[in-house]
């Protein structure tokens, strides 16, 4: 008789394993990565290789490249200041008595001698009575020396010194206006910007020893600016001006030039540099802007129309001629273009008499190394 054998049962996990079957999308995904990076390695290489190959063994510079355009141009002069009335009058009191009234408050637009204060006159009363004893007493001593120098009993040194004393006390309680030397006065026409008194105190004894009042006259505002020494030179009287703030958003105002300093000043205490103090009035018109802020002020130097322009990064300056210059690109070479420079706006440069045409590629951030007739490797524009 046959007896069967026992037939080995194989788990159905160990099955799947055994047989699982390769996916194929696995393997292209694989295979296209090994692609890509070869690309990429034949790429660099040939970026490294390519230029040794064509420059004889040197490797070629790589350059950025800008253009020559025809475009209107401003040379400007930008500086910051603040904006504040074009009169300004600090007002305080020589005598230190106690404020009995306060007339006006912040905002308040006066008039020139306006009463803007009171001050306590008790003081100056005793003040006063003391002058005026001092009066009759040197009247006497006038009159006695008078009659005794006319007797021939004193000597006219002596008299002449009298005279003097009751003529000088005469002054002194003359000058005794009590009623006007109480009252505080603006001394100009304006608007009260700041008022540092309070009733009660004395007139001196203001926050941070500050003026009892501030008037400014805001009908006409300005802005006191600092032009350094290497610019003022563009500077002139009459010269338009730009006006921007924060306060006014997008919008400008127009200003002027109104005065040049004769003297300038250092530009800070660790600095060698000067600086020329420059006036320039505002045309305020209808805007919002108001003294006290900060503004920034272009000031026009010369505008011109459609004229041939490079980057001012693309010029460079000859060290032994003093030529300015920039690389023109033409394929894969750089030629020096030499030229005369005209007027300079913010980023670029007026070109005069020079071979440049609109269009034409000019090397960005040049360095000395690179000669005329280089050959380089140019960067595609962004």
């Amino acid at each position: 008789m046959f007896k069967r054998k026992n037939k080995k049962i194989v788990p159905e996990a160990e099955t799947a394993s055994a047989e699982k079957p390769i996916k194929k999308g696995k393997t292209k995904s694989k295979k296209k990565k090994i692609i890509i990076f070869s690309i990429i390695a034949t790429v660099v290489a040939a970026a490294i290789i390519l230029p040794a190959l064509l420059g004889k063994g040197e490797t070629m510079p790589t350059v950025s490249a800008g253009t020559a355009e025809i475009m209107d141009l401003a040379q400007t002069v930008s500086v910051v200041g603040v904006i504040s009335g074009s009169q300004s009058a600090e007002v305080v009191s020589s005598l230190n008595y106690e404020i009995v009234s306060i007339l006006v408050e912040e905002g308040d637009i006066v008039e020139k001698d306006q009463v803007l204060a009171v001050l306590d006159g008790k003081d100056l009363q005793d003040e006063y009575q003391k002058a005026a004893k001092a009066l009759e007493e040197s009247q006497f001593n006038y009159e006695a020396c008078s009659s005794l120098y006319e007797e021939g009993a004193i000597p006219k040194s002596e008299y002449i010194s009298a005279k003097k004393a009751y003529e000088s006390s005469l002054i002194t309680l003359k000058s005794f206006d009590i009623a006007e030397k109480t009252k505080i006065r603006s001394p100009i026409s304006g608007t009260i910007t700041r008022v540092n008194v309070n009733l009660g105190r004395y007139a001196n004894d203001t926050e941070d020893k500050k003026p009892m009042f501030v008037v400014e006259d805001l009908k006409q505002l300005k802005m006191d600016v600092k032009i350094s020494e290497y610019d003022i030179g563009k500077i002139k009287t009459g010269q338009e001006v730009t006006i921007t703030a924060d306060i006014l958003g997008k919008e400008s105002v127009k200003g002027t030039v109104s005065r040049i300093s004769p003297t300038g000043e250092l530009k800070d205490p660790s600095s060698r540099e000067m600086v020329i103090p420059v006036q320039i009035d505002v045309d305020k018109e209808d805007s919002p802007l108001i003294a006290g802020v900060t503004a920034k002020a272009k000031i026009l130097i010369e505008s011109r129309s459609k004229v041939m322009t490079v980057p001012i990064d693309a010029v460079l300056e000859d060290p032994d001629t003093g030529e300015n210059y920039v690389f023109a690109i033409e394929g894969t070479t750089v030629k020096r273009v030499v030229f005369k420079p005209g007027i300079e706006g913010d980023f670029n440069l007026e070109v005069l008499n020079s071979a440049l045409s609109e269009g034409d590629l000019v090397v960005l951030a040049p360095s000395f190394e690179l000669t005329d007739g280089m050959n380089v490797l140019v960067l595609p524009q962004q």
